[in-house]
């Protein structure tokens, strides 16, 4: 029989928090997935909706500068485009859910692991989508998992 395992709460609960945020994730890009169509346009909708109203705010430099970004996101905000950010989502998710599952048990490769996965996030949309669209993907891909992985650091010493 072995010995039962001593997992600090801390860690129990960031586990518990990268459960819930994988398989949310999960569910959410399956559908951007299977509705990539549907999804563009909603995302294109918001978007101009977002420049409207930055245009009213004002006719300054960085409101030009903004519009034009927004321009590009909403040009490159196409059914595929959706499609390869849903597929590379849903590598990072699963990464993510087995990375957990793994620093669960205590095991320090799930910590590389869940930077690998965050690698993946980051890096394929800017290779794969490319421009803003790639941008704004890559770094909402991340934004929340780079405070996870500081927290996972600070267990690093209950695993092995």
């Amino acid at each position: 029989m072995s010995a039962p395992v001593n997992r600090p709460t801390f860690l129990t609960v960031l586990c518990f928090l990268t459960f819930m945020s994988a398989v949310s994730g999960l569910w959410t890009q399956s559908e951007r997935l299977w509705n990539p169509g549907i999804t563009a346009d909603k995302t294109r909708e918001t978007f101009e909706a977002v420049r409207e109203n930055l245009e009213h705010q004002g006719n300054t430099a960085e409101a030009k500068t903004m519009d034009k970004m927004f321009e590009a996101v909403i040009e490159q905000t196409t059914a595929e485009n959706i499609k390869t950010g849903a597929i590379i989502m849903l590598i990072f998710e699963s990464l993510s859910l087995y990375a957990a599952y793994l620093m669960w048990n205590l095991q320090r490769r799930g910590f590389y692991l869940y930077l690998g996965g965050m690698a993946v996030a980051f890096a394929a949309p800017l290779l794969m989508i490319g421009g803003w669209m790639g941008v704004i993907t890559a770094m909402a891909g991340v934004f929340f998992s780079i405070f996870m992985a500081i927290l996972y650091a600070f267990n690093l010493k209950h695993m092995h």
